[in-house]
């Protein structure tokens, strides 16, 4: 570029000096000179990533030496291919397992007075004695004492007694009736014989007898009320009242005090005001499904909900709790607690709830912790103290079903099973040979492995049944034969660290007596395989120490690795370069050369070719050359130490210096290069490489009148 503008400014000097010369001169003839310009155009250089653009699939070695790689997945299998924490629904109708009432007491007064107007509407002997103790009442108001002969068999009653405060109906299951009577009169009570009888429906709860009940002395006796039906009303009637001889002061106020006491109270059904109280309390174990083989001692739940859905037909509310005591999140067990509305009369309520599930572990060995795949859950059920009368009754029942939604395990542990794992028949493509041209290229090394990464903590065994190479191109196929075919390899297990696995690495030579040179020097972009693993192929040690992870597996790679020592015929190299160059631009081009300059640090020969793009990238001209770069000499090491030069010169047409002043604006360089010595492998290193120099020699006619 600094030549040519050495020429244009001599070019400039010189028209000036003419242009003065000839100014006061007739014009016969316009002056015309022909000058030359040397520039340079383009620069490009070539390597080996102009053949593989992926770098992933370059690798340097230590020697700086190039092999091509490739690593396509072949297999995968994780823990949710392993395990399966399918649990079946826990369905389960319960009847209300016992139904207490609190224990409650009632006391009736039986005054002298009511006994009184009682006998007033008896027999004649019984109104004279009604008559008698009212008339001492009336005395007895002004202190004085009355003569009170004594009297037997007196009957009154029936006596209304009010247990509204217990319930209002109960079919007893279990139950104690504590009667206490107290003789609050100022005689002695003889005789009193009484009963005490449920109105609705009518029956006769206790008949009871006493003698000689002295003033302000108390006597009692129970009643055991199991499997009888008591109403709200309960009638006491006197059956034989007799009361001793005195002289006192008679108030009719003074009574005989009976007091009913329940206690110890289950019923079958009651309208009633229930107390607070348990009614469910169920501990049983859940078995794990279609684990087969498999035995878990525990896993940890990734993701997961336990959806409740329960029906209740009792009138109350209950709180219904859910919990798995051994699934343990921040040292907290599961515990699941909802509350079911109280159903309508003769109806059933439901409701529906749900609970995350993620992020407990979980404990699989059951209630006594000697089983497998079983984890064991609690439920319970309780009715909540309202103040409201409501009906309940053995029958009513809680149905509930439990389900585990979609649990997926972020680790499991236990002995994971023995199996057999197919892999394949199946395909996978490789790439490494896409951009690569040539009509011989041959490889003196190759290898094929199977490589076995293995995180998860369970032993195996890997086999390979069949690798068939294609070049889907030329329709080349060949499989692989020798030795490492159907043989049975180990893997071994991963290591757990305690939160996460230690992959291990094993490794399927598929190379080494075998024919796996020959199935790459297809160039081949399909391989097919088939082979299958075995897990804990020895079967179950009893140690329970397999264990996975999510996220992390056990996967199969189909590995490839090709040192570039190679005998190439043809083998092409090519890049582009912008030609966009002001230089060709000039008015008055006539004529030219392009020099290409080339230094080869290729131990090949090589022939260069040169295409020339418009815009749209279509091809506007070329430059075909027969002419042979020389290959860089090697040392005795292999290697090439120092670039070969040399200088190739193409002939310009005008037409195609108005192609490429005009239409060009890319030049794309073809390396075409052939292995010397021939038929000798020669290695390539990540320093090879190839400059290309495009030097433009152009002829240019100035025009004095331009």
């Amino acid at each position: 570029m600094c030549l040519m503008k050495k020429y244009i400014k001599l070019f400039i000097a010189m028209f000036f000096l003419v242009s003065v010369h000839f100014s006061c001169k007739r014009e016969f003839e316009k002056p015309r000179w022909n000058t030359e310009i040397l520039a340079p155009l383009v620069k490009s250089r070539l390597t080996i990533n102009n053949i593989i653009k992926d770098t992933s699939q370059i690798k340097k070695e230590s020697d700086k030496s190039i092999s091509l790689v490739s690593r396509k997945e072949i297999f995968n299998y994780t823990i949710d291919s392993i395990v399966s924490l399918d649990a079946p629904q826990f369905k389960k109708t319960v009847k209300l397992e016992s139904l207490v009432l609190a224990d409650q007491s009632v006391t009736r007064r039986i005054s002298l007075g009511e006994i009184a107007l009682q006998l007033l509407k008896g027999s004649p002997s019984d109104k004279n004695l009604g008559a008698a103790i009212l008339a001492a009442n009336a005395l007895g108001k002004f202190g004085q004492k009355f003569d009170f002969s004594g009297v037997t068999g007196v009957t009154t009653g029936p006596i209304s007694v009010d247990v509204n405060k217990f319930f209002r109906t109960a079919d007893l299951k279990t139950g104690q009736l504590q009667i206490a009577i107290k003789n609050e009169l100022p005689l002695t009570v003889t005789n009193l014989e009484f009963s005490i009888n449920n109105l609705i429906p009518p029956s006769n709860i206790i008949t009871q007898s006493y003698s000689n009940i002295l003033p302000n002395e108390t006597r009692s006796t129970s009643k055991d009320l199991a499997g009888l039906t008591i109403g709200s009303m309960l009638e006491a009637t006197i059956l034989d009242l007799g009361i001793g001889s005195g002289k006192v002061i008679i108030d009719t106020s003074n009574a005989i005090l009976v007091t009913l006491s329940i206690s110890n109270v289950t019923v079958n059904s009651a309208t009633a005001i229930f107390p607070e109280q348990e009614v469910v309390n169920e501990t049983s174990n859940v078995e794990l499904m279609g684990l087969n083989n498999v035995e878990l001692t525990q896993t940890i739940i990734r993701t997961g909900t336990v959806r409740a859905d329960v029906y209740s037909t009792a009138e109350d509310t209950v709180r219904f709790t859910y919990e798995i005591p051994a699934a343990l999140k921040n040292g907290q067990p599961f515990v699941f607690e909802a509350v079911v509305p109280p159903a309508p009369p003769n109806g059933t309520s439901h409701a529906v709830f749900n609970k995350d599930f993620s992020g407990y572990t979980l404990d699989l060995r059951g209630i006594d912790g000697l089983q497998y795949n079983t984890f064991y859950n609690v439920l319970k059920g309780k009715i909540n103290y309202t103040g409201r009368v409501v009906n309940l009754s053995l029958e009513d029942s809680l149905d509930i079903t439990l389900t585990l939604v979609d649990p997926k395990p972020s680790y499991a542990k236990g002995y994971l099973g023995q199996s057999e794992l197919v892999v394949g028949p199946g395909d996978v493509s490789v790439g490494i040979f896409d951009n690569i041209s040539a009509d011989i290229l041959n490889f003196s090394s190759a290898s094929i492995d199977v490589v076995i990464e293995n995180a998860l903590g369970i032993p195996g065994e890997g086999s390979v049944g069949q690798i068939t190479a294609s070049n889907t191109k030329t329709g080349a196929s060949l499989t692989l034969t020798g030795a490492p075919l159907n043989q049975n390899f180990p893997i071994a297990p991963a290591t757990d660290a305690g939160g996460y696995p230690i992959p291990v690495s094993s490794t399927i030579d598929l190379s080494t007596g075998s024919n796996a040179t020959a199935l790459l020097n297809l160039l081949p972009n399909k391989f097919s395989y088939a082979g299958d693993f075995k897990l804990n192929p020895a079967g179950n040690s009893g140690t329970h120490t397999d264990f996975a992870y999510s996220g992390v597996d056990l996967k199969a790679y189909l590995d490839i690795k090709i040192p570039l020592s190679i005998i190439a015929s043809n083998l092409v190299l090519s890049d582009t370069a912008k030609f966009n160059i002001p230089e060709l631009k000039t008015s008055g081009l006539q004529k030219g050369k392009f020099n290409l300059l080339v230094w080869n640090g290729f131990p090949y020969d090589v022939k260069v070719d040169m295409r020339f793009l418009d815009r749209s990238g279509i091809q506007v001209d070329s430059i075909i050359t027969t002419t042979i770069i020389s290959a860089a000499a090697i040392n005795g090491s292999g290697r090439v130490v120092e670039s070969k030069y040399s200088s190739v010169e193409f002939q310009l047409s005008p037409a195609m210096i108005y192609k490429l002043s005009n239409q060009v604006t890319d030049v794309v360089f073809t390396a075409r290069f052939d292995t010397q010595p021939a038929n000798t492998h020669v290695s390539i290193y990540d320093d090879y490489a190839i400059d290309f120099k495009l030097v433009g020699d152009m002829n240019v006619q100035v025009n004095s009148g331009k």
